[in-house]
């Protein structure tokens, strides 16, 4: 399987901050670390040897000793404060707020569970994932904030779509952001069931003083289910549109790569694939193909018109 841009920068970084914290080390312990070859630790060393901070001159490099290179040792004179990146409070919030969006889609890696247990353990309050602009007022988003950190049953007012007005007791689980818009992921006594209901729908909030009794469901409100596995086939100058993709793998395949991925939304792939359009050689399947071809098809009309 090729190795991905991303799984090579974090070997980068992972090199730089390993030496930082264990100094001069051969290039064989290096490689057997992070499960590579000597031979490529040894690109990787040169790479880094021409990376560094905006003006790239030679104070702005990351550093190495030469003479320890030239006996397959690396060596760090200089790491730039790669090793030394810390997160401040408000960073370590956004972070965790953008890692539970990615947790809540139901595609994210098991890893980032773990990361997310970390990161909240490290802060002094429980996170809510909110947003300015995700619709909600503060008469319903503050009361609702409150509720989740003291695990609280709330009373709500809330207006459906179809304009129907209901009050409902519900255990408040999670609020997160989606595209803009703000959620509340509950448990709905009135329904005894779990709902979704949009904050700006939410027309009054009162915290109870019962506490929340039923536990976060099995699946998230955002779970999104793949609608189909992808292959593509394009140019290795194309790949990189598509290496954020979760679950994604990447073939070597002569000049080209192919590359094999589950998706839930034809359009929002077809998306990324007409940014490289002219690296494309094959797409599978004809629901994928479909949706490109409109998306093209779309463009050529614009400039035509």
């Amino acid at each position: 399987m090729a190795e991905t841009s991303r799984d090579r920068l974090v070997r980068l970084l992972g090199i730089v901050t390993y030496l930082d914290h264990h100094g001069s080390t051969p290039f064989a312990e290096l490689a057997e670390h992070f499960g590579v070859a000597p031979a490529q630790v040894r690109k990787d060393i040169s790479t880094l040897w021409t990376s560094g901070l905006p003006g790239y001159m030679h104070g702005d490099l990351i550093d190495f000793d030469a003479d320890a290179f030239d006996r397959d040792v690396a060596a760090l004179l200089d790491g730039q404060g790669v090793a030394q990146v810390r997160l401040s409070s408000r960073e370590a919030v956004a972070l965790v707020a953008s890692l539970s969006t990615l947790a809540s889609s139901g595609v994210a890696p098991e890893v980032v569970d773990a990361v997310l247990d970390k990161l909240r353990e490290a802060l002094a309050e429980p996170v809510i994932v909110l947003a300015e602009g995700d619709g909600a007022d503060a008469g319903v988003s503050e009361p609702l904030m409150e509720a989740l950190r003291r695990y609280r049953r709330v009373e709500l007012t809330y207006v459906d779509a179809l304009d129907r007005r209901t009050t409902r007791e519900v255990d408040p689980h999670r609020l997160v952001v989606i595209d803009g818009v703000g959620y509340l992921e509950c448990f709905c006594r009135r329904a005894d069931d779990y709902r979704t209901l949009r904050l700006d729908r939410i027309e009054a909030v009162e915290v109870l003083d019962a506490a929340v009794s039923t536990p976060p469901g099995d699946s998230a409100g955002f779970s999104l289910t793949p609608a189909f596995r992808a292959t593509v086939r394009l140019g290795r100058a194309g790949r990189w549109a598509l290496e954020d993709i979760p679950g994604l793998t990447v073939e070597d395949a002569e000049d080209d790569v192919i590359a094999t991925f589950d998706a839930a939304d034809a359009e929002w792939v077809a998306g990324r694939l007409l940014a490289v359009a002219p690296q494309l050689r094959s797409v599978e399947p004809a629901q994928l193909r479909g949706a490109l071809h409109r998306q093209a098809q779309a463009v050529l009309d614009a400039h035509r018109a």
